[in-house]
């Protein structure tokens, strides 16, 4: 991954999406409940800086949101509370280290944690939300998963892997140093990772929106529905090749690279690239 697209890896994680006023809570509380309502195709994102994000279901029509604070070696812990941001039926929850950083107003608005970066304590946020719910899940050091929901899912952390089960709408994941794990009822899916694996599973594909999967160190692993038409393009530095699907190919053919349509090429692209990897497309 070069420099520009690590950059936009971050920035992504980094970025928090059309944001209101501020509500802050839970900076005396080592456990924190947020309740409350996030109607269906809105989106509920919670943005981390230590520690893991796990969405799971919800057992009502509710979002029920508990952060939990966890301090290391017995130390002191830090000054953290959260920030609460609803604008047009859409949720976003942030955990604050300092009174520098903000869940700022403004489309795409920057989540910033300036100043001291040395911290003892990381936040554990366990987030329950109806199946109908657009889902972000974002840490910088932690992992993030989502379970059972999403009719959207956004996943992105830097240090830790990336967890996908059972959502019902596209994916886009992305981490630094983990492997990203997807297995959807519904597609599309796009994956990238630096260090670690990507192995993506879809029973359906909605939709001609393209797929990207990209790692560095590792191999990508593509499941799709045993009927599957797209134009594609594989390459690899150091691995090889592999498909179930018939290729009908365009241009040169090699071990390490292969461009050209599966089925009848359709008006979906998909692209997958490794160096130090193999790369498989395989039916579900």
């Amino acid at each position: 991954m070069n420099k520009k697209t690590f950059g936009a890896v971050v920035a992504l994680i980094l970025a928090a999406p059309v944001l209101g006023a501020q509500q802050q809570f839970g900076r005396d509380s080592d456990i924190w409940h947020w309740d409350g309502r996030v109607d269906a195709g809105h989106w509920m994102h919670v943005f981390n800086v230590n520690g893991p994000v796990d969405f799971q279901p919800s057992s009502d029509n509710m979002v029920h949101l508990v952060a939990e604070k966890r301090t290391r070696d017995g130390r002191e812990e830090d000054d953290i509370h959260y920030e609460v941001v609803q604008q047009g039926g859409n949720v976003t929850i942030c955990a604050i280290w300092n009174n520098n950083a903000r869940c700022e107003d403004g489309e795409m608005s920057s989540y910033r944690n300036r100043g001291n970066n040395e911290t003892h304590t990381s936040v554990k946020f366990t987030v329950r939300v109806p199946q109908s719910v657009k889902v972000g899940a974002h840490s910088v050091n932690g992992g993030v998963s989502v379970r059972e929901v999403g009719a959207e899912v956004l996943a992105n952390t830097v240090n830790g892997g990336v967890t996908v089960r059972n959502s019902n709408g596209p994916v886009r994941a992305n981490t630094v140093n983990g492997g990203v794990d997807i297995n959807t009822s519904a597609g599309p899916v796009s994956a990238e990772t630096v260090n670690g694996n990507v192995d993506a599973r879809m029973a359906t594909l909605r939709g001609d929106e393209d797929m990207d999967f990209k790692t560095v160190n590792g191999s990508v692993s593509i499941y799709v529905p045993a009927r599957f038409d797209a134009r594609f393009r594989f390459d690899t530095v150091h691995g090889g090749i592999d498909s179930d699907f018939p290729m009908t190919i365009s241009g040169k053919w090699g071990p390490r690279h292969a461009s050209g349509t599966i089925g009848n090429g359709g008006g979906r692209d998909i692209r997958a690239s490794s160096v130090n990897g193999s790369i498989e497309l395989r039916r579900q």
